[in-house]
């Protein structure tokens, strides 16, 4: 279908921005600010912000989100977004505190280390910190630590796919579920539509290459825990939801992944937001998001978790 009327604008106004590699890192990270929604914040119930030892050991940040609801709710320990490089818990801020509300779980909003200061695989050792650190004490903020999922949009749906590896491997914490929204999971950008969308959709082609060579310099671009759609087994991982969009050039990786999961035996909640670009800007993609998570949580048995 035809570019939806919000992408379309979106497009507009980013079309004379210069993305990586055209301008510097700095610029990069400066020119966020400009795509940040301004207004008042939407009101939840509790936001609690606290320090945990992170990947490394060092300080690691997170924001919790706790809205009202009957408790103990489901907790989604959420990677964000930008490249790798950019973005913090209050570039996101919005959008973490209407996901907790619309979908009454708590978000356990994670602040990554960012690359190329700390490359792979320092920033997934940080998410699944926070993941360790959520089953340990769900309970304290009104959390179900059997209903313990992880989420991520763009380069944090990377790290939230390639954490759910991790998590099978050292047999800790115990996932319930998966949130994936437009994730980066091939870092060869060698799909059909990397091809197809790879100019003029803001997310280039030349700029994924730019971010995985930030984020990982010199990492094979197969490796499981770089691109999780080549991990060769899938079985065991947690239930999933995955969003793709339509003009976005990491789509069909998405999609692909979403294949294997349920070749796997993995339950799957998949949507693609038609005539949406990668940055979903608008109501539609955030809804498709919002309308899955609460089906993939209203299948969660809290007594069977």
């Amino acid at each position: 279908m035809p570019l939806d009327p919000q992408a379309r604008a979106f497009l507009d106004m980013m079309r004379n921005v210069p993305q990586p590699p055209e301008i510097s890192l700095q610029d990069f990270r400066g020119a966020l600010a400009a795509l940040v929604p301004t207004g008042a914040p939407e009101p939840v119930a509790r936001v609690e912000e606290l320090t945990i030892p992170g990947g490394d050991r060092q300080p690691l940040g997170l924001r919790i989100y706790a809205p009202t609801g009957t408790r103990p709710l489901p907790v989604v320990v959420w990677l964000h977004g930008g490249s790798f490089t950019r973005g913090t818990v209050d570039t996101f801020d919005a959008a973490r505190r209407m996901f907790a509300n619309l979908c009454s779980c708590v978000v356990v909003a994670v602040e990554q280390r960012l690359s190329p200061e700390a490359t792979f695989p320092a920033p997934l050792e940080d998410g699944y910190a926070a993941a360790v650190w959520a089953a340990e004490h769900a309970a304290d903020f009104g959390g179900d630590p059997r209903r313990l999922g992880v989420g991520g949009e763009s380069s944090g749906g990377n790290l939230a796919a390639a954490l759910t590896l991790v998590a099978r491997e050292r047999r800790a914490p115990n996932l319930a579920f998966q949130i994936l929204v437009a994730p980066l999971l091939d870092a060869s950008c060698s799909s059909p539509s990397a091809s197809a969308f790879a100019e003029g959709y803001v997310l280039t082609r030349a700029q994924l290459a730019w971010s995985y060579r930030q984020y990982a310099p010199g990492v094979r671009s197969d490796h499981p825990l770089l691109s999780p759609l080549y991990e060769p087994d899938l079985h065991g991982l947690p239930r999933a939801v995955v969003i793709t969009m339509e003009f976005d050039p990491v789509r069909d990786e998405g999609e692909r992944y979403a294949d294997r999961l349920a070749a796997a035996g993995v339950p799957v909640g998949r949507a693609r937001v038609e005539g949406m670009v990668h940055h979903y800007p608008g109501e539609r993609g955030a809804m498709a998001v919002i309308e899955l998570t609460r089906s993939l949580l209203a299948a969660l048995d809290p007594a069977g978790c």
